[in-house]
């Protein structure tokens, strides 16, 4: 039916966790010659819209100019770094990625967020659905969904989820698993059923890679996401319930990404897992991943920042094992902008004033630095100094936004409200190809052309 192939928009920014039965074994590959189990470690890739700047995109707004997009930004950004101690809230990630799901399959958008563990997506019948036109799977037309009962080991094994099967009132074990997920202060949640479903890639071949019976959160209650037409979260988070977790020997722990410039519109970034998650190119460095208590987020220690050779203080915080001067920083693809402490970001905006020779300004919103000028030309790299000997060359535009209208060239940094938390945000992380790999404990990075990647 045309209504089982429309495209269907999930924005899965927090947590779409993939549970696979039997470790990741159910997975099979087809290509244009036919089809069959795929090997271990085979490896595939697909396609990342951005959801402010790619005409692909749902929330494309050809009429919002530079400083708008650069104000959603900061709003969404903000709201990211004040969250990253709890589970981040599900309306503030900015890549999409597509697949399907169901058998048939339904093509499905779902925001794709290394800062989240869980999987979800709105299910029929839907209690709670903010706008009636939104997109919600129907799982009574697909033949390969089914519910999990509470004696599964899949839902006895969700990492953190709160179910009907446990604690008082629970069910017996025949019954269905049921979870709640909460994010922020709890009034934000998902409900439903947890099930299996066929999630089917599109692989750079030509051909697609099909997971089966993958463990997803079919969600009938969404209390108080506010943005309608988010009906849905995939998570790559460090957790045993994320995508690259589950994935087992298909993924071998490894995901890697190249995310195109902003105003590259015409291009898509892409995202790979297993063998096509290498990072390649000439100037690789490698700097160990950290692995904190919260199990989710990717950590790494940040030694010292330099603007065009000028050193910038960065006193030690939040990083005791790296010793002397040093930062924790999240590497977050689903925030926009970089989030330093307040005393070093004052240090960081002193250097490029001192570097540039303008005098400081501000947006009209009063949010950003910025400097009156119609070109970051001349403007400073940006170097972050990683442990490891790893050194990550912001060029300008990886640090500034595009000249606005009103004649100004402002920062994509701003300081955090919390002393503690910095995040190297997704415009920092552009044509770079970033690779994750949780065997080795380390994130590898080398500058590259990401429009010329062909996922």
């Amino acid at each position: 039916m045309a209504s089982r192939r429309r495209l269907h928009t999930l924005l899965c920014s927090f947590s779409l966790s993939f549970l696979l039965l039997n470790g990741a074994s159910s997975v099979t590959g087809s290509t244009g010659h036919g089809s069959g189990r795929a090997d271990a470690g085979a490896g595939f890739s697909v396609r990342l819209i951005h959801r402010d700047y790619s005409p692909l995109s749902p929330f494309y707004d050809p009429l919002s100019s530079p400083s708008d997009r650069l104000a959603a930004a900061a709003q969404r950004s903000t709201s990211r770094a004040g969250s990253v101690r709890s589970r981040t809230f599900p309306n503030n990630a900015d890549h999409l990625m597509q697949f399907s799901i169901g058998t048939p399959p339904v093509q499905v958008l779902a925001v794709m967020d290394t800062g989240s563990n869980l999987v979800w997506a709105h299910c029929r019948p839907c209690a709670d659905c903010h706008d009636p036109r939104a997109p919600v799977f129907d799982p009574s037309a697909s033949s390969s969904f089914h519910t999990l009962p509470c004696g599964s080991a899949q839902c006895r094994s969700v990492w953190k989820l709160k179910t009907s099967c446990t604690g008082a009132g629970a069910v017996d074990e025949s019954g269905t698993c049921r979870y709640v997920y909460g994010y922020g202060d709890g009034s934000t949640f998902t409900a439903g059923d947890l099930a299996t479903e066929t999630f089917t890639f599109d692989s750079a071949d030509g051909g697609s890679m099909s997971l089966l019976e993958v463990v997803f959160g079919c969600s009938h209650n969404n209390g108080s996401i506010v943005d309608p037409q988010l009906v849905g979260l995939v998570g790559l988070g460090v957790g045993p319930a994320s995508l690259v977790s589950q994935l087992g020997p298909l993924a071998q722990g490894r995901f890697s990404y190249c995310l195109v410039p902003f105003q590259e519109r015409a291009s898509s970034s892409s995202m790979s897992f297993g063998s096509r998650a290498v990072v390649s190119e000439p100037g690789a460095v490698s700097t160990p991943l950290v692995l904190r208590e919260d199990r989710t987020l990717y950590h790494v220690t940040l030694g010292r920042i330099t603007v065009g050779g000028e050193a910038v203080s960065v006193p030690a915080r939040g990083a005791p094992d790296a010793g002397g001067s040093s930062l924790d920083v999240i590497v977050d693809c689903g925030t926009t902008l970089t989030m330093l402490p307040p005393d070093v970001f004052r240090g960081l905006s002193a250097a490029l004033t001192r570097k540039i020779g303008l005098p400081p300004t501000t947006d009209p919103g009063k949010t950003f630095l910025c400097y009156e000028t119609k070109s970051r030309d001349g403007f400073p790299d940006i170097t972050f100094h990683f442990a490891g000997g790893a050194d990550m060359v912001l060029h300008p535009t990886n640090a500034f936004g595009e000249p606005s209208p009103e004649g100004l060239v402002c920062l994509t940094m701003l300081p955090t409200a919390d002393w503690g938390v910095a995040l190297l945000g997704n415009q920092a992380q552009q044509n770079f190809h970033i690779a994750y790999d949780l065997v080795k404990k380390e994130i590898t990075f080398a500058p590259a052309k990401c429009s010329t990647y062909s996922y």
